[in-house]
């Protein structure tokens, strides 16, 4: 009998969970192998939502496989839990438990919205991704056994960057392609707003943060291509019949990337 374990399909998630996971651990300023534990712990607590969320959403259903969903989401907490607490009791790493228990709540916000169907609206889709932002400062955590504005900065330029996808892929997916372009620049600037309003945010923080002395100077060209991205696809209309979510979905996952490499060239360099 072949076993398949249910894992997520969503490529952007995994892109969100991995890249702020191998931030916090590239950038610590040392790396203890125990750091590999954590590592198993945060991909498990990863994996465990899903069978949660299927457990949720078939729940009226009776073909669903429930029993098997609800041993894959025993053993992936179980994992979760023992290598965590491995990190917690043998290593003293006691801050890993507070910030598990923040990413837990998240976890049960982000299925408590599933129950309602709400989880992909503006505020449960930025829910999952802050709690996915927690792995860089987790990680620094881990790897370095410090727990400092480093590793805050970490986690709150991760939730930054990668709360921008919720706005720019709907208005690529969702917004775009059910009206005609309009002529004007301008009025094209307007439609996207929200997505605008959300970069100029996220700017204005990173500036002030560099600013304050609490982020390297060369932070805020992390988030440059990403700028120019929402610009172009403010300006660049995305009609229905051109709409490619695979297309999307890579181009993404290349920005994703673009980012890492920056941020780590950032704070080496700090």
């Amino acid at each position: 009998m072949k076993i398949t374990p249910p894992i997520p399909k969503e490529h952007g998630a995994w892109f969100m969970l991995l890249v702020p996971l191998a931030l916090g651990t590239a950038i610590a300023p040392v790396r203890h192998g125990r750091v590999v534990v954590f590592l198993i712990a945060a991909l498990s607590f990863f994996l465990m939502r899903y069978p949660l969320a299927t457990l949720i959403r078939t729940r009226r259903r009776p073909t669903a496989n429930r029993t098997t969903l609800m041993r894959w989401a025993a053993f992936y907490g179980s994992l979760s839990l023992l290598s965590g607490g491995w990190l917690v009791l043998a290593h003293g790493l006691v801050w890993l438990m507070a910030i598990g228990i923040l990413g837990g709540l998240l976890l049960l916000f982000y299925l408590a919205l599933v129950a309602r169907r709400r989880e992909m609206t503006v505020y449960g889709e930025l829910a999952g991704i802050f709690g996915l932002a927690l792995g860089a400062p987790m990680a620094y955590y881990a790897a370095s056994g410090r727990l400092d504005t480093t590793a805050a900065v970490l986690g709150l330029i991760n939730a930054l960057y990668f709360g921008g996808s919720v706005f720019y892929i709907k208005l690529k997916v969702r917004q775009q392609p059910r009206l005609p372009a309009p002529d004007r620049i301008g009025e094209r600037l307007v439609k996207a707003k929200a997505c605008l309003a959300y970069q100029t945010a996220v700017l204005t923080i990173v500036l002030a943060l560099v600013a304050l002395r609490q982020a390297p100077l060369l932070t805020p060209l992390a988030f440059v291509p990403m700028t120019f991205k929402v610009l172009y696809g403010a300006w660049r209309w995305q009609d229905r019949k051109s709409l490619n979510l695979v297309r999307l979905g890579v181009a993404e996952i290349a920005h994703s990337l673009t980012f890492a490499v920056l941020v780590i060239i950032a704070f080496g360099r700090s």
